[in-house]
């Protein structure tokens, strides 16, 4: 059934160890362990050790946020915020990135690539090209995998860690993460937020069924307790607390389920996703209190500014690739617009301002590959009449980068006067995807193998080059 004569032949063992993200598409964290030992890890030397993918889902308005046109005669290109200085001269942000500013020589802007020409990009599908640093798979062409995935078969992984973990939902805009060429083996640990823990099913009696294994993890949790310093355990212990009674059960497994029921258990990701050891002040460092929706009536703090705390310290535990959604910035013309991007600039400014800032004073920021960016850019020109918001828009966006060998201060490309299209230095999202694996010591045209033994490069693009300018 999976190509594994150990696991067909103990089918209680089997269900017993099916878990939450992984088992849900039919496979465990041992099949995930055995794949990786078997690979080896084929990589070269790159500056960067890790790397911290951020989604800003819904495309971000370049033209308002990284590349503002503060002189152009027309109110609507101008757009509503005014421009503020960095520290980097000549660099502008949005007056809403105070504290961005202020670590401006510390990041990258990329202003020159875009997906522009890919399949369905300026729409939500065709841009999640970004999450693999493929064209959008269609019908016909492989499902390429998320940047995740093709870093936990390739780079070594501590032992009690997983290679790739997601921090919230993976849902059906989760190209590559979900299902892509290399199977399932290498799909994310994934660590969800909810507003209702889950309670943990107890262990199943049934001799007939084997054991059910506690859902450890989805780790599903108010993310008001983010406040309370209760935070990403609450669910996380209780189940554990189950597995523990289960360990007469352990001594059936091999060393891969063992090894798979180590890192679940693992100190370390306990550590790691326990954000009551921050303090209050590092936790308003990241924005905790900043509300992030307009359409939160409770205001009651935000799920995304802990997730980019969490993603700092699974970095500093040691896992290689963590993967993050941020914010919803998806906004159209019309009334309330305006109110719906505020909160959303002030939590994203907290947020990656802290994570960078900490990230450098640990050491860290030179060995760990941070980027942020979203599907698209937006229209130069306001959609409607009716007030602020733009229309999506695949000609033009922007891209940050930072750590991992990127450089610090820097602004590479540019757009015309309306940000409307690159004037030059123009790549493709295939070049900045062969820049973040070479920068991570994977060759970019290193072949893998599809399931079905098909040879396919990891990035699909023999003309894209790499990004230069923007790496030390």
């Amino acid at each position: 059934m999976f190509g594994c004569p150990t696991f067909n032949r103990l089918m209680s063992r089997r269900k017993f160890f099916q878990i939450g993200g992984v088992g849900m598409f039919g496979l465990t964290w041992a099949d995930v362990l055995r794949a990786q030992a078997a690979d080896g890890g084929k990589r070269g030397r790159g500056r960067a050790k890790q790397a911290i993918f951020i989604f800003l889902p819904g495309g971000p308005p370049h033209q308002d946020m990284f590349d503002m046109k503060p002189e152009h005669p027309e109110a609507e290109i101008r757009g509503p915020f005014r421009p503020i200085a960095t520290k980097v001269p000549g660099l502008q942000v949005c007056e809403h990135l105070p504290k961005l500013a202020q670590v401006a020589d510390k990041f990258t802007i990329l202003r020159s690539v875009n997906a522009r020409g890919f399949p369905l990009a300026g729409g939500h599908f065709g841009g999640l090209c970004w999450k693999c640093g493929n064209r959008r798979s269609t019908a016909g062409t492989p499902k390429y995998p998320a940047y995740g995935s093709v870093v936990a078969k390739l780079v070594p992984t501590p032992h009690d860690l997983p290679g790739f973990v997601v921090l919230g939902d993976l849902n059906s805009n989760s190209p590559g993460m979900k299902e892509n060429y290399l199977g399932p083996a290498y799909n994310p640990l994934v660590i969800t937020l909810s507003d209702r823990p889950r309670q943990p099913k107890p262990l199943s009696t049934d001799p007939r069924q084997g054991p059910d294994f506690p859902d450890i993890t989805r780790l599903q949790v108010n993310a008001a307790d983010f406040e309370r310093n209760t935070l990403l355990l609450r669910s996380l212990e209780a189940q554990l607390r189950q597995l523990d009674r289960a360990e007469p059960l352990l001594g059936a497994m091999d060393q891969f389920q063992q090894k798979a029921f180590d890192i679940l258990r693992s100190p370390k990701l306990r550590e790691a996703v326990d954000l009551s050891k921050e303090s209050h002040q590092t936790k308003e460092r990241y924005g905790f209190s900043v509300y992030d929706s307009h359409d939160n009536p409770s205001k009651a703090g935000n799920i995304y500014s802990p997730r980019v705390l969490a993603a700092r310290r699974l970095i500093e535990a040691g896992v290689p690739f963590v993967y993050l959604d941020f914010g919803s910035w998806d906004w159209h013309g019309g009334p309330g617009q305006l109110e719906k991007a505020l909160p959303v600039l002030a939590s994203f400014d907290a947020a990656i301002s802290a994570l960078i800032t900490d990230l450098d004073e640990r050491g860290l920021l030179d060995t760990t590959l941070v980027v942020a960016c979203g599907e698209m850019g937006r229209t130069p020109r306001f959609q409607g009449k009716n007030g602020y918001g733009r229309d999506h828009w695949a000609p033009a966006q922007f891209v940050f980068v930072a750590g991992g060998g990127f450089k610090r201060g820097a602004v590479v490309g540019a757009t015309d006067s309306m940000a409307a299209y690159v004037k030059d230095n123009e790549y493709k999202v295939t070049s900045l995807g062969k820049t973040i694996y070479h920068l991570l010591g994977i060759d970019p045209d290193h072949q893998l193998y599809t399931t079905d033994n098909r040879p396919i490069r990891i990035i699909d693009d023999d003309k894209a080059p790499l990004i230069h300018e923007a790496i030390i």
